[in-house]
This record gives structure tokens, C-alpha cells and sequence, in this order.
């Protein structure tokens, strides 16, 4: 699954979106940056993305990442909402869950009303490949040798000497 980055001027947090079609249309116009918003323990950013609604529902749980498609608002969940008469989250209104965060949800209380939100795909940099025995790098006297070997076979296979390899 893809890793997204929310990124505020202090913090950071990695989610993974799904691969639901809502999901793959938000990833596909990151990056973007929004305005935190609070609703209790829902931080929303205004997207201007217009995505696919399908699949909406009120059944969130903390941690869940969703989209509101009537406000374009990407939304995540991390405790009670006004909404709420459990600790269990619930939305103003239906969203579709596009991911999940993979910290611990009380992490996001760290973010505060008006704090600049950056989302991105999370790029890891790929990590050095160990070389193989036939990744090694040849040595100028073996190259030299190769050359050598390859111009024999070739004019040998010019003079129409039985038997001789070409390059």
C-alpha cells in the first residue's frame, strides 16, 4: 500500500492509503498543503480535490483516514467527536476511508488549529544493492585480456578458421 506523509512544521506522520478508487484519486494529486481545522479529535484539511464518494459511511474508527467529498476534505481520526456518544469517532457526515495512520492516534493531538498540513507520497530512497559475484567490476588487465581474446576470435572467423567463436 502506498505511504503517505502528513507533515506539519513539527511533526510528521506516515499513513498508508488503501486502494480503494477515492484513495488512488487523492494520492494521485498529492502533494498538497491545507489548513488544520478541528472538529474534537478530527483533524480536516481542505483538499480542492474532487474525488469519488462510493462506498461512503459514519463508521470511522480512530487512526482511520477519510474523504468528504461535498466539502473536498480529507479527514483523520483519532479520538471523540462532537458527534460522538462513545470514544469512538463519528463524522459530521458520510466519508469513504481512503487509509489509516501508523502511529498511535493520540500522536495527532500534537497538531494544532491553523498549522499548515503538507501531504506527500513518502519516496524511500531504495538501499544500496549489495553487488554479486557478477555485479564485480572488471579489472583493466581482464578487460584488456577480453579485448585481446574477442579481436583473435574475430579474425580468425575472417580468415574462415574452422571452429572459431564470434563476438
Amino acid at each position: 500500500m502506498p505511504q503517505i506523509i502528513f507533515q506539519t512544521q513539527s511533526k510528521k506522520f506516515i499513513a498508508e492509503f488503501n486502494q480503494c478508487l477515492t484513495a488512488q484519486m487523492i494520492q494521485n494529486s498529492l502533494p498538497f498543503e491545507g489548513t488544520a481545522n478541528l472538529w474534537g479529535d478530527e483533524i480536516y484539511i481542505d483538499t480542492g480535490v474532487q474525488a469519488s464518494d462510493l462506498h461512503a459511511t459514519l463508521d470511522v474508527n480512530a487512526g482511520d483516514i477519510a474523504y468528504r467529498h461535498e466539502e473536498r476534505r480529507l479527514c483523520i481520526f483519532f479520538g471523540k467527536t462532537p458527534a460522538s456518544t462513545t470514544d469512538k469517532p463519528v463524522p459530521a457526515f458520510p466519508v469513504v476511508i481512503i487509509g489509516k495512520i501508523l502511529c498511535p492516534p493520540e500522536e495527532l493531538r500534537a497538531v494544532k488549529a491553523g498549522e499548515s498540513i503538507k501531504v506527500l507520497v513518502h519516496e524511500e530512497k531504495p538501499l544500496p544493492k549489495e553487488p554479486s559475484a557478477g555485479d564485480r567490476k572488471l579489472t583493466q588487465a581482464e578487460i584488456d585480456a577480453l579485448v585481446k581474446k574477442l579481436l583473435a576470435e574475430k579474425t580468425a572467423k575472417a580468415a574462415g578458421i574452422p571452429g572459431a567463436k564470434t563476438a
